[in-house]
């Protein structure tokens, strides 16, 4: 294999260059569209896969409907001489030609063909027993020697931290029903159905193998004597792997635990360990390659994930059964699971210092507060618990302090907040009576401590918009209904705008803010204008001409300032004041 791992010489690399498809003649007498149809069914020619789709339907149809040893075998030689000829085909047109393209198609195609002999082999492991075997490992060596050949043949260097993945991702398909074989009894037993289960979660774990050929980055297979750049090779191969392994845990099901039929315990749900791990390898090759949009994608897709855990569960007792088992085991439905699953995926991504990691960790645990272990289905996404909604933003108050923003903590901080006013019923029924008021305060309180320990454009914001919530806390007595307060008593009521006041003085020498003294004195303004209208609302109670009185008094303070100014004594006071500057 050393001599392989070597780059091509220079005179063989010439050979391998891509060429690019001759046009198409045009063929005389047609019109332009059909022009146009002729010369994309000649670039991409599909032919390669509509052949093999009818091949292996009509060896399926021919063959594969029994699980006798005969029909078994006939199957899995159709299949395998097939593939035989996919692979010489794809020899003969990259020696003669260089015509790559359809030779990446081959290749895939020879892959599925690898998957499709696994899945001829499993009839027989099911009904026979040493027959079953020889199949398996036949099918097997079949498989590592078309590729071996077929990488040799076309002189493809495959680094090994990419080979050995490939070829116990083919073990897995051959190998796997093999070890399942002492569980095949009638009737199926519980530890059959958590191994059909687990098939996903192996190909995940084997999937994860490649995170060191991931961490090399691109330059560990810059040299491949491929046309082909990174990423298309090698992982469009292995891109295929991924759905062969989504199609092998199907028809593992159908295979050992078929009833009526195709039905049976799989659900999506099954794939979502592999899909995770996947995702593990989607994030560190957008690290590694220090792309973004991939970063993003990758923490996007347990989004996508869970959407899979959700759907597609059936009502039949087949499939209804082992979901109930799997209730049982895991405490939790597949999508309370996988969103526990996430939320340590989202762990791991923090840990490998990924941008908007903890944004998207911070989500994924509040999203603990809808989806709960009883919530099978999207229609099931209701409230459940406040709890997770507190922990996410204590996170983001934590991150915000890490990296001095502002608006984080704030938001952190009213999510704490909420959680806290709003869970006062089960907490401290007492207090529920006063719930707009301890919210009020709590806010305040945020506000005028963001505006202190930041000084970022939010900060500022957020520090003018204390000066009027304290002003309008000064205004409380006259603004609140009393019968809300009616605990309270009322000399404590009169007697509170004294707070703010203090408050905002304060806090005017604290951040050296001249709106706070202004925001103090308007609230004196306020508390003596509102405790004047209270004491006088209550008065007129008692004192029928009340009304006459006040306004008496007030004429005669107008007159009595007229008088002043005729006596001039105001443009005295003026001159005095204008000496003294």
């Amino acid at each position: 294999m050393d001599e392989f791992e070597q780059s091509a010489p220079k005179e063989e690399r010439a050979d391998v260059a891509p060429s690019m498809p001759r046009p198409l003649p045009a063929p005389p007498g047609i019109g332009a569209e059909t022009r146009d149809l002729f010369r994309l069914l000649y670039n991409h020619n599909p032919f390669y896969v509509v052949s093999a789709l009818l091949v292996f339907s009509g060896l399926w149809q021919s063959f594969g409907r029994e699980p006798e040893l005969f029909e078994a075998g006939a199957l899995t030689l159709g299949l395998a001489a097939y593939a035989l000829l996919l692979a010489l085909t794809a020899w003969l047109i990259i020696r003669l030609g260089h015509v790559w393209d359809d030779a990446r198609s081959l290749m895939l195609l020879i892959v599925l063909m690898f998957l499709a002999i696994s899945v001829s082999v499993d009839p027989v492991l099911n009904a026979e027993g040493q027959p079953g075997r020889i199949f398996v490992w036949s099918g097997l060596a079949f498989a590592v020697a078309v590729s071996e050949s077929l990488l040799r043949g076309l002189r493809l260097r495959m680094p090994v931290l990419f080979r050995v993945p490939y070829y116990l991702m083919l073990a897995l398909f051959f190998v796997y029903p093999l070890a399942m074989s002492p569980l095949l009894n009638r009737p199926p037993t519980p530890p059959l159905y958590w191994a059909l289960f687990a098939f996903p979660a192996v190909a995940g774990v084997v999937f994860l193998t490649l995170l060191p050929a991931v961490r090399r980055g691109p330059g560990y297979v810059r040299q491949t004597a491929s046309p082909w750049r990174w990423p298309a090779y090698p992982w469009v191969l292995f891109g295929m792997l991924g759905v062969c392994v989504c199609l092998r845990a199907y028809y593992l099901c159908v295979s050992f635990h078929a009833i009526l039929g195709t039905e049976s315990i799989f659900g999506p749900y099954f794939l979502v360990p592999f899909l995770l791990a996947v995702d593990v390898l989607v994030l560190e090759a957008g690290i590694v390659s220090a792309n973004h949009t991939v970063r993003r994608a990758a923490l996007g897709m347990p989004l996508a994930i869970l959407l899979l855990a959700a759907a597609g569960h059936r009502t039949d007792p087949v499939y209804y059964d082992f979901l109930t088992r799997f209730v049982g085991a895991t405490q939790g439905t597949p999508l309370y699971v996988t969103l526990l699953a996430s939320i340590g995926f989202y762990v791991y991504a923090l840990l490998r210092r990924v941008r908007r990691a903890g944004d998207a960790l911070s989500l994924a645990v509040a999203a603990l507060a809808i989806i709960g272990p009883g919530s099978l289905v999207l229609e099931d996404i209701v409230y459940q618990t406040p709890w997770p909604i507190a922990v996410a933003g204590a996170m983001q108050v934590v991150a915000g302090f890490a990296r001095h923003r502002s608006f984080r903590v704030a938001i952190g901080a009213a999510c704490v907040m909420a959680v806290f006013v709003f869970g006062l019923d089960g907490w401290q029924p007492w207090l529920a009576m006063y719930r707009e008021a301890i919210l009020w305060h709590a806010s305040i309180v945020v506000v005028l401590a963001v505006g202190a320990l930041f000084d970022d454009d939010f900060a500022l914001l957020v520090r003018a918009l204390g000066a009027p919530m304290l002003v309008v806390s000064c205004l409380a007595p006259a603004l609140v209904d009393p019968q809300a307060f009616s605990g309270v008593p009322p000399l404590v009521m009169l007697l509170y705008p004294v707070a703010p006041i203090l408050v905002a003085l304060l806090y005017a020498r604290l951040i050296d803010g001249r709106v706070y003294y202004g925001a103090a004195a308007a609230g004196a303004i306020g508390w003596f204008a509102a405790s004047t209208w209270i004491v006088c609302r209550q008065a007129r109670e008692q004192v029928v001409g009340l009304n006459q009185i006040a306004w008496g008094v007030a004429f005669f303070l107008l007159a009595a300032c007229i008088s002043l100014a005729k006596a001039g004594v105001w443009s005295r006071l003026g001159e005095r004041r204008r000496a003294t500057l």
